[in-house]
């Protein structure tokens, strides 16, 4: 049968319920995998019931683009809830199906960051790994959640890379974030850091770990092994010095300790032309050193199609390219279109885990 995907609805106060139903009732989902939404059944049909889940009639093209799927809301209704002992589940043949949770009631919530939403978000998550460790999921998909919600209630991993790692008793080190958009593929050095504290982590020896993760980690889910590129930190890649020493003292030497472990890795290359060259197929994948280097690329060439994927975890696990979107939460205009996207990129990966 096709693969049961374990989708958690994020905060359930942003868009991630919208664009989870969204998501899965669309037919090219459907023909990929069993969606399996991991949340509160009642709240999510509320979402779906709600004013804003069909585009108003004198809705703009972006907002009718964004509706609601042909189906009616009273389908989502009839998905069976699919939980049964110890994180196992009940088979179905096909569609979509909820896995609910059962505890979270928004009361007054209003839409934003509450301690509540953070802490729902995180059930979620921790089933989802449930399901996915006991061989009731094939893999993970997670819609997206607000990290001042994590703190609200209590929580100081920074985002669901961090908590994934936990959770699965991995060092943080030996995971990192993949955006996969299209023909650009862009893994992180630094992730949820500030830039100061960005620029004062590096390393050569935590670069060298990381192109080998990234080496590895493709080999793995893509069946290849990688023509990687190693982003510059500073404008025209130092300039021999003039423009800053890290490349010299830091970059060059773990490019050239990562090919002594037999990594294919060239650089340090400008960061304003090694993006646009991996586009063109000159390398497989880029490792930016820092949030903002690579993000700003991915979504500028792929925003909303890009697929955020985590690599070292003992499961396919990717992600949307985008947060919470507090400010159309609830009006029904969310396009599911990168949650869409990875959901296909899962079930395509998931055969692959025990590679």
């Amino acid at each position: 049968m096709k693969p049961v995907i374990a989708i958690t609805t994020g905060d359930p106060l942003g868009i991630g319920p919208e664009i989870c139903l969204k998501a899965a009732a669309l037919p090219e989902v459907l023909d990929a995998c069993r969606p399996l939404l991991v949340g509160d059944r009642a709240h999510l049909l509320r979402e779906a019931h709600a004013p804003g889940a069909t585009a108003a009639p004198d809705a703009g093209p972006a907002t009718a683009a964004a509706a609601w799927p042909d189906v009616s809301v009273s389908a989502f209704a009839e998905m069976g809830s699919k939980q049964g002992a110890d994180s196992a589940i009940e088979v179905w043949s096909d569609g979509p199906a909820f896995y609910d949770i059962a505890d979270f009631d928004p009361g007054r919530e209003t839409r934003g960051p509450t301690a509540a939403g953070g802490r729902a978000a995180v059930k979620y998550i921790k089933q989802a790994v449930g399901l996915v460790r006991v061989g009731s999921a094939a893999a993970i998909v997670t819609a997206p959640i607000s990290k001042s919600a994590l703190r609200l209630a209590g929580y100081s991993f920074p985002g669901h890379t961090e908590l994934l790692a936990d959770l699965c008793g991995a060092d943080p080190d030996d995971v990192a974030m993949l955006f996969v958009a299209g023909e650009l593929k862009v893994a992180l050095l630094s992730v949820h850091a500030s830039l100061k504290d960005a620029i004062a982590g590096l390393s050569e020896e935590r670069i060298v770990r990381r192109l080998a993760i990234l080496h590895a980690e493709h080999v793995r889910w893509f069946g290849a092994p990688p023509r990687l590129a190693l982003a510059a930190l500073n404008p025209h890649a130092g300039e021999e010095g003039m423009f800053g020493n890290e490349e010299r003292e830091i970059l060059a030497p773990a490019v050239a300790a990562a090919r002594a472990l037999g990594v294919d890795v060239t650089g340090p290359w400008p960061a304003d032309t090694v993006f646009a060259r991996a586009v063109r197929g000159e390398f497989d994948a880029v490792l930016a050193l820092y949030h903002d280097q690579g993000t700003i690329a991915v979504k500028t060439h792929a925003f909303g199609r890009a697929v955020n994927m985590t690599l070292g975890l003992p499961f396919a696990r990717t992600s949307v390219d985008h947060g919470t979107a507090w400010d159309i939460a609830g009006k029904g205009i969310a396009d599911p279109s990168s949650l869409a996207a990875a959901i296909l990129l899962a079930a395509r990966l998931a055969p692959r885990a025990g590679a």
